[in-house]
């Protein structure tokens, strides 16, 4: 019997081992992926940041005012406590450009179980908060409220 509560207490050591390692690093090295569409001739001068989460991985479409010719470089994912941070930095703009929009997309993969607050800035601006809040009409089975997340 002895033996039997040993290897069991064993077991749960190395799985509780084994979960903290893996939320561990996944705040450290978030996995994500990014992808940009830019659009010439549109004059918008506001920044759209629009997060969804569907299980553990957040989809952020931005949409961000910049100079024609203006290019996304090093994009970047940090999480900080509740905070999803994504950020790149843009090529040096024309001196008389017109303007356009980069529509850029980072999907972060293996976010933990916890209520977050994403933000963006392209460049050198400050950050843009976007809110997230249950998904409308979707009731989940298990208690894992953060399986749905939407604009809020």
């Amino acid at each position: 019997m002895n033996i039997a509560k040993a290897v069991s207490l064993g077991f749960a050591l190395i799985g509780t081992s084994l979960a903290y390692g893996q939320s561990a690093a996944t705040a450290a090295h978030a996995d994500f992926e990014f992808r940009t569409i830019p659009i010439e001739g549109a004059n918008s001068s506001v920044h759209s940041v629009t997060p969804y989460r569907l299980f553990d991985t957040l989809v952020v479409t931005v949409s961000d005012p910049v100079t024609c010719g203006q290019k996304p470089l090093q994009p970047a994912v940090t999480i900080e406590k509740n905070r999803v941070s994504l950020s790149y930095q843009l090529t040096a703009a024309v001196a008389i450009g017109k303007p356009c929009t980069v529509v850029s997309e980072f999907i972060v993969k293996n976010l933990p179980n916890q209520d977050l607050e994403v933000a963006f800035s392209g460049g050198q601006e400050p950050y843009v908060i976007a809110t997230m809040r249950k998904c409308p009409f979707y009731n989940p089975k298990a208690h894992d409220l953060w399986e749905c997340l939407a604009p809020g």
